[in-house]
């Protein structure tokens, strides 16, 4: 015996409306929580210029936060050109949401676009902050 169809012959069901609002709403739960703990944090690099002079002092300070609490954590840099890493740093520790430092260019570096890359690492993930510089004699 033949199981009856609701739908009459030549009809096809249709989604309603509250089914395709559900499905909306399920995508969006889904897409917001990763975008949330993609910026779990925030860190900004403040730097005098973007042509430091090879050899002498060049002041930098990291800023990471969350929300307005300045957090902890681990942060490394390198150096980047044109894809390829030439020089790195090892880790170093900061606490208070702030880390300075003095960097030296050499004199090999003059004239050489580079990318230099703060790598971050705290309790909620890590990020990477990119400043373009040119070393200069």
């Amino acid at each position: 015996m033949p199981i009856p169809s609701i739908c009459r012959a030549g009809q096809r069901r249709r989604r309603g409306l509250p089914g395709v609002l559900a499905l909306l709403v399920a995508v969006v739960a889904l897409v917001v929580p990763a975008t949330a703990a993609a910026a779990a944090f925030t860190a900004r690099l403040q730097a005098p210029n973007h042509n430091p002079t090879a050899g002498q002092s060049w002041p930098i300070t990291v800023t990471v936060k969350r929300g307005g609490t300045g957090l902890g954590g681990n942060l490394r840099y390198e150096f980047v050109s044109h894809g390829a890493i030439v020089g790195t740093e090892a880790w170093h520790a900061f606490t208070g949401g702030v880390y300075r430092a003095s960097l030296r260019f050499p004199t090999i570096a003059v004239g050489h676009a580079l990318t230099f890359q703060i790598e971050i690492a705290t309790a909620y993930g890590i990020e990477y902050v990119d400043w373009a510089v040119t070393a200069r004699a």
